[in-house]
């Protein structure tokens, strides 16, 4: 694991899984995604790279993709903080690596799903793409009154930002949020058909690709199930509308 900035107090840390960035002049055609983790106060400052499955495929199958496994190591981090360590990686890649906002897709599970959500929505608009794994910051149900309203109101705000193409999955039996929470998300963005795409799995989908999620489906892309499942369908197609996207703006070669 390496360090490659620090921005203020949030360092950059991770490590490249794979393949690591190309020369200067193949870097405005490289696809970079950045993963982050989720979080808890169980497990604070001991977090080491890694990626689920089903990103590991993305890399596999896309030689134009690097992927950074980006690490949050604190012993506390506020909900607010998943967004600026992701900010701060996002300017060091952007601004000190040369990849273009365009190029970057952000990808995470649980606080690091809801904070790649947020940097993209409130600071880096311009973003490739955004993948979100069951995206909560919330703490585990139940949520007091207090707690479900500011979530709600926090989605609602996210929706009306929200312009960059993206998927967020959703999982029924999870124990950190209700999927219906984001029921209203689309009609609050007005986004195109092109835009944010919301995977709901129920629970029969989820127990078909995560035989482990019996009593919680919050792990779900973690199980090489949901990579066979969702993959080729899903992620895949996102990748590939970044890609266009590139393509059209470098114009003709």
């Amino acid at each position: 694991m390496v360090t490659l900035a620090g921005a203020c107090s949030f360092p950059v840390q991770g490590e490249f899984m794979g393949r690591e960035l190309p020369l200067p002049p193949e870097r405005t055609r490289t696809i970079l995604v950045i993963y982050n983790h989720g979080f808890t106060s169980e497990t604070a400052g001991t977090y080491r790279p890694q990626l689920p499955p089903i990103l590991q495929t993305l890399a596999r199958r896309n030689p134009d993709v690097v992927v950074f496994s980006q690490v949050r190591n604190t012993s506390r981090l506020d909900a607010v903080h998943h967004m600026s360590y992701i900010e701060a990686a996002i300017e060091h890649f952007h601004r000190q690596q040369g990849i273009p906002l365009g190029n970057i897709v952000l990808a995470g599970q649980s606080c690091g799903g809801w904070g790649s959500l947020q940097a993209a929505a409130y600071s880096y608009p311009q973003i490739g793409g955004v993948v979100a794994f069951a995206p909560t910051c919330h703490g585990r149900l139940p949520h007091s009154t207090q707690t479900r309203m500011r979530r709600l109101q926090e989605i609602e705000q996210l929706a009306r930002r929200a312009r960059f193409p993206g998927l967020i999955f959703l999982y029924e039996g999870d124990s950190y949020y209700d999927v219906d929470d984001w029921a209203g998300f689309h009609k609050a963005s007005g986004l195109p058909a092109d835009g944010v795409h919301i995977v709901r799995l129920g629970r029969d989908a989820v127990l078909r690709v995560c035989a482990r999620c019996t009593l919680d489906s919050h792990g779900v892309v973690w199980d090489r199930q949901f990579d066979a499942a969702y993959y080729e369908s899903e992620v895949q197609p996102l990748v590939e509308r970044v890609r266009e996207r590139i393509r059209a703006a470098a114009g003709p070669r």
